[in-house]
């Protein structure tokens, strides 16, 4: 057992290099466009960030090439208005304090797209068959456009495909903030290592949601997966599906990104050691060395800030980006949400 063992491991790096095999000039760093995406906390929208604090989360961003954040503005509630859950109750975003910080972060780097993240549980928070609710959520959409927000960014979880009034709420969205960034939090599509009827999408759902959102972030985790070379080939596997099945902007589609684990909480389906950032962007690069990148296709989006430090931002940096680790305070400080 022990000489067939030793034999399987000098195996399988070169099957995986043939596999996936290197293009010249596919170096760390070849496919990253600087467009990447970061989920955050919800202090920069619902407290008071200093301008202190606002400057040096935009240098922080763009040292690691983060050019679209999706800041936590939370759950509607049964009036559509969006807030962050406390243990009294939902507290409604104040637009004063969100418009402060999407001004300053703008004056500052206006180049960061700014997307608060919204949305809520499917058939608690969020009832999308209810009509009032959608059309009262769109309104609120609109007006964080006005503020200064550069679109929205929907995570409406749990949602099975064509759950009745989503693609509505899209619809509803999209119409109220004219030709910004309607962007979605999306599931992947099935995996054979998860039971059959867990949340997946199927991938011609997915393609409806691609036309009618501008963006959408594939939640590339919760595989079940029990080795990292079985997550690597997933996720592979998920980039091959997505850039064949998701139309581009050009054809009345959408760009995409591939979610990345950094949290490490241990779930059902989520194995921290298995399901980590340096093992799906492995998965992520050895998928694109083997295919034309796609148009559509924009970087990846960590999950989340707040689970990040610096030896994951140094394995993100090396591993996507091609570049040393980046030296003073990561984005979104860890362990200080409140």
């Amino acid at each position: 057992m022990r000489a067939r063992s030793a034999i399987i491991a000098a195996i399988l790096p070169l099957a995986a290099a043939i596999y996936h095999p290197a293009r010249a000039g596919d170096k760390p760093g070849a496919f990253d466009k600087g467009s990447n995406a970061l989920w955050m906390r919800r202090h920069w929208l619902h407290e008071e960030p200093t301008q202190t604090e606002v400057a040096e989360l935009a240098a922080s961003l763009r040292a690691h090439g983060i050019q679209r954040i999706y800041p936590f503005l939370g759950p509607m509630d049964r009036e559509g208005w969006p807030g962050w859950r406390s243990k009294a109750g939902l507290v409604r975003y104040d637009a004063g304090r969100a418009g402060a910080f999407l001004q300053a972060i703008h004056r500052i780097a206006p180049e960061i797209r700014v997307i608060p993240w919204t949305g809520g549980v499917a058939g608690g928070d969020v009832q999308l068959q209810d009509r009032k609710q959608r059309r009262a959520f769109a309104e609120h959409a609109r007006r964080l456009i006005a503020l200064g927000a550069d679109g929205i960014h929907l995570n409406i979880e749990p949602l099975k495909s064509w759950t009745p009034g989503y693609l509505d709420l899209l619809r509803e969205v999209k119409a109220a903030i004219g030709g910004h960034t309607l962007s979605v939090a999306a599931y992947t599509p099935p995996v054979a290592s998860r039971a059959e009827g867990d949340l997946q999408w199927e991938l011609p759902f997915m393609r409806e949601v691609c036309r009618n959102a501008g963006e959408i972030a594939v939640m590339g985790y919760n595989t079940g997966a029990s080795s990292p070379r079985q997550f690597e080939d997933i996720v592979s596997a998920w980039m091959r599906q997505l850039a064949a099945a998701l139309p581009p902007s050009s054809a009345k589609g959408c760009e995409w990104l591939m979610g990345v684990p950094a949290y490490d909480d241990a779930e059902e389906y989520h194995r921290p050691d298995v399901e980590t950032i340096e093992h799906s962007l492995n998965g992520i690069v050895a998928a694109l060395r083997g295919m034309k990148t796609p148009q559509n296709f924009a970087g990846v989006a960590i999950y989340a800030s707040f689970t990040m430090n610096e030896s994951k931002w140094a394995t993100y940096d090396r591993l996507w980006r091609g570049a040393e680790p980046v030296t003073g305070p990561p984005p979104d400080l860890l362990n200080t949400a409140k």
